[in-house]
């Protein structure tokens, strides 16, 4: 959680930046306006902006003015005049665009009074921000960082959990879903950190309704990553494979692997009976709910509309992820992969292969209602369905092996907390897992969504590929080939039960075929059974780049470490896990201020 509320903060606080630098643009402008003073020869510091202007289009050491700056300096007299931009944004705008502008006005205040000075306001609070970032952040640790969320707080809100303490699920439920903080970790299609969206008119739309860039314009000074994987493949031969050694990053760039690329995230089954029709009823549907189906809020909608619930908490919750997430002033980052923070080094370390809830059966049985019968009690109150009922948890297990577990119904409340009963557990698709991950997550957070931080070991290379001519950065060392994004990434392992670090990725962990799929005895120590409360001395793999930015001119470094077996709650106390990231924090350190 601590992770995506730091990403929070970054957001917000480069917002309230941008929001700073238009107050004083707008404050300078209306005085501008009051005392008529814009002229060519009275445009005072309020012109400052022209400045950052030069600055990106390349820097000139005299003041001359250009024809081009002139035209600017026009076009910004002209944005004084608020009634003018409205009259003209109604002359090429249909009804549909102005009611989603009316939106905007309405959550974001006076920010498009000037828009030409948000657009400046906009520069110079990013500038400001990546200084305060270099200021006063040098290093950033994120230790199980839940990248792409997580399925888990879902279920907490579609069903209830109740984490091992002494209540049923439903009642958790009635707490869990008080709780706005759930929302931070909804699920995140990867397809949201790739430019190829054949729905661009969607994802305009999108960006607008959140006061966000869509995903071509936030890529606009880093390359997507779509466009990495034609050069990479280019490469391969018959004694050469690219990918060998990122084996996360061929299933995220190649492979486009998703939360519901090898099975539903959320499935609904309905059976709908005769009155005296036993279950499996011959009339059967099922519905499937993807993340990105969580992200528009979908499925709390199609949920409230399956599951009638006094009160309808699920209807209440669409309303508060609206809310908080879609229409405050800070970018809707629940509908956005995340990128590498501007920061000088990032560490991310996380553990993996243990047993970790994936996905999510639900099941609904609708019998045909008596004729004789109305749709209310005998108290004259409308009849509701209850909670949803779930009906199977599917999990991702050691080296990527997906297993579905059938709950069994609870008869009493002590098996409703404990589940005494015996589940039933068997491979899932028949054990055909061929589609899905070499690794599980951490028993709490899915791989897909811990390794989405492999994309930023390619942040320096994408930088280095940008093609935008309109506003170029200063010149930055080339630090990768740039036919093969992979070549800057350097990889080691160190063995269980090791002290060394070895060059390469190690033996591919699914060597291990004879893994019983039916008991969980096999899965191994996670951590907690050991004196110490760690797991000692795990299998731990470590992806390191190294890049300079084109636009500051600093050099960074970002860390990738897996650590084999450990659980999530483990990773904040695991002497390995903290030994190698700090490690390489004291090394930064030394060779940035010499301290160590």
């Amino acid at each position: 959680m601590g992770n995506a509320v730091f990403r929070y903060f970054l957001e917000w606080l480069r917002v309230q930046m941008q929001h700073e630098a238009y107050a004083r643009y707008a404050q300078q402008a209306e005085h501008a306006i009051a005392t008529a003073a814009v002229s060519s020869h009275h445009r005072g510091p309020f012109w400052r902006g022209r400045a950052i202007y030069r600055n990106i289009v390349g820097g000139r050491e005299n003041n001359t003015h250009t024809a081009e700056e002139d035209e600017i300096f026009v076009d910004f007299t002209r944005a004084f005049e608020p009634d003018a931009t409205e009259k003209s944004k109604s002359n090429h705008q249909n009804k549909e665009n102005r009611m989603e502008d009316d939106d905007e006005t309405n959550s974001a205040g006076s920010t498009r009074k000037y828009p030409k000075l948000w657009e400046l306001a906009k520069m110079e609070g990013d500038s400001q921000w990546i200084d305060w970032l270099g200021k006063h952040v040098w290093t950033y640790v994120g230790l199980a960082a839940p990248l792409l969320g997580a399925p888990g707080p879902l279920r907490s809100v579609l069903s209830g959990e109740n984490m091992g303490l002494p209540f049923t699920d439903e009642e958790a439920r009635i707490l869990e879903l008080s709780f706005g903080s759930t929302s931070s970790v909804n699920p995140i299609p990867t397809k949201m950190g790739f430019c190829d969206d054949p729905d661009d008119r969607e994802d305009s739309r999108r960006a607008k309704r959140n006061k966000s860039k869509s995903r071509k314009e936030q890529n606009r000074n880093l390359a997507c990553l779509d466009e990495l994987v034609s050069d990479i493949e280019a490469r391969a031969n018959e004694t050469y494979n690219p990918w060998q050694d990122y084996p996360a990053l061929r299933l995220l760039l190649k492979d486009r692997v998703d939360y519901d690329s090898a099975f539903p995230m959320i499935r609904v089954e309905r059976e709908f009976c005769d009155e005296s029709e036993k279950s499996p009823c011959a009339n059967q549907t099922a519905i499937d709910f993807s993340a990105q189906d969580v992200m528009n809020g979908n499925i709390f909608d199609q949920f409230s509309n399956i599951w009638k619930e006094e009160k309808d908490p699920l209807g209440v919750k669409l309303e508060q992820l609206q809310d908080s997430w879609w229409k405050g002033n800070v970018p809707n980052m629940l509908e956005s992969t995340p990128e590498r923070p501007h920061i000088k080094h990032v560490v991310m370390a996380y553990g993996t292969d243990v047993p970790t809830e994936a996905g999510y059966i639900y099941k609904k049985i609708d019998r045909k209602p008596n004729p004789s019968n109305n749709t209310t009690s005998a108290e004259g109150k409308e009849a509701f369905d209850g909670v949803p009922e779930m009906h199977k948890v599917i999990w991702e297990e050691k080296h990527g092996r997906i297993i579905e577990e059938s709950m069994p119904e609870p008869s009493t409340f002590t098996e409703s907390i404990l589940f005494k009963k015996k589940q039933t557990r068997r491979p899932f698709n028949s054990g055909d897992s061929s589609l899905w991950l070499h690794h599980s997550g951490d028993g709490t957070i899915p791989y897909l969504s811990l390794m989405w931080a492999h994309t930023w070991l390619l942040h320096a290379t994408r930088a280095m590929r940008s093609t935008n001519h309109t506003m170029p950065m200063l010149e930055g060392e080339r630090i990768s080939n740039p036919h093969n994004a992979l070549d800057s990434i350097k990889v080691s392992h160190r063995p269980k039960g090791g002290n060394d670090w070895i060059q390469g990725y190690g033996a591919d962990p699914r060597v291990d075929e004879n893994y019983d799929y039916s008991s969980r005895s096999n899965i191994g120590d996670t951590g907690t059974s050991h004196p110490h409360g760690t797991k000692y001395k795990p299998k731990m793999v470590r992806f390191q780049s190294e890049g300079k930015s084109r636009s500051t001119g600093m050099e960074y470094t970002t860390t990738v470490i897996e650590a084999i077996g450990v659980e999530h709650k483990e990773t904040t106390r695991n002497y390995d896990i903290l030994a190698a990231a700090f490690t390489d924090v004291l090394k930064n350190l030394n060779e940035d201020y010499g301290l160590v």
